[in-house]
């Protein structure tokens, strides 16, 4: 004879139901989400328990005293409350929300997500979109899906997950509160925030300075090539587009051009701890961009050839920002 066990049996599967029904956390809500009725719940504001309450005393004060226009005010207004409760529950359902993205950011600043809030063909006023302590509140167009950013706080570095999100109005009257969970798999990366006054870049495979690498003028120009997605900006040749030649990048040689910088955890002070370690390679990532000049990076188990750009940048950020913490 076999028996339920603590994990499969009857009770385990009504608790999965009830935080299910109380949180609407389920592998589905990973895809855009439509408010239906099961996910939104409605209660009385304060606005509105106050006139319930109200409302109730009339109610009394009328039976007491005999009051025909006290019952007639009365009902017109209990009348008017139940309406309110209906476009309440309206103004939310159907709401269709969407993943958008998720941004990345710095340590202490804050990291924008983006949904999109679609109104399904009716006007929805007075949305309230909020997760992590950020919230936006936004009148949502009959046939269109306005984007939503969030700033969520981020202050520690590495991965930050937008979790659950509600979403609410009191519209028309705030007599009720309505509102909504969704979750969505979004997650940003918060990158180590740079050391303030970090020292000055490790001399390059040629060996030459940051200082060096920086003056690259006209008489180390090589020529032009056409730009390319991720080219610095620093070595766009702005003159001929300003002529309207053109997009072009600098390419420059001999002592002035940028050799390798070699940015390598393991060539840092060893007291130095592993917080202060992240915060000055990403200074010196930092600095390399900046002085268009190529580097490379050497973590614990990170090893990112020499390169420059956009994505070469993203990627070495990426790596100090997820770096599991434990010196080696």
């Amino acid at each position: 004879m076999a028996f339920a066990t603590p994990s499969t049996g009857p009770l385990a599967g009504s608790l999965h139901r009830v935080r299910q029904r109380l949180f609407r956390r389920a592998p589905e809500d990973d895809r855009p989400v439509v408010l239906r009725h099961r996910r939104i719940y409605i209660l009385p504001s304060r606005r509105g328990l106050a006139l319930i309450g109200t409302l109730a005393l009339m109610l009394v004060t009328s039976l007491n005293y005999g009051l025909s226009l006290g019952f007639a005010a009365t009902f017109l207004l209990s009348g008017m409350v139940g309406a309110t409760l209906l476009h309440t529950f309206r103004n939310l359902s159907g709401l269709e929300v969407r993943p958008l993205a998720a941004g990345e950011t710095f340590a202490g600043a804050t990291l924008p997500f983006t949904l999109s809030v679609g109104g399904a063909g009716l006007g929805r006023g007075a949305i309230t979109v909020a997760a992590r302590g950020a919230q936006v509140t936004l009148d949502v167009p009959a046939d269109a899906a306005p984007p939503v950013t969030l700033e969520v706080p981020a202050p520690q570095r590495g991965r930050l997950a937008l979790g659950r999100i509600t979403l609410s109005t009191e519209w028309p009257l705030g007599l009720w509160h309505g509102w909504a969970y969704v979750h969505f798999p979004l997650a940003g990366v918060v990158f180590p925030a740079p050391e303030p006054e970090a020292p000055p870049l490790p001399s390059g495979s040629g060996g030459h300075d940051l200082a060096a690498s920086a003056r690259g003028d006209d008489s180390d120009l090589a020529g032009l090539r056409g730009y390319q997605t991720g080219d610095p900006l620093q070595r766009v040749a702005w003159k001929a587009v300003a002529r309207g030649a053109g997009w072009h990048t600098k390419q420059f040689e001999g002592s002035s051009g940028a050799g390798v910088a070699a940015l390598d955890w393991h060539t840092l002070p060893a007291g130095l701890p592993v917080e202060t370690r992240l915060a000055r390679l990403v200074a010196w990532v930092l600095a390399a961009e900046h002085a268009a000049r190529p580097f490379s990076l050497a973590l614990p188990g990170v090893a990112l050839p020499a390169g420059q750009g956009r994505d070469h940048r993203r990627n070495a950020l990426t790596a100090l920002a997820l770096h599991a913490g434990a010196q080696e």
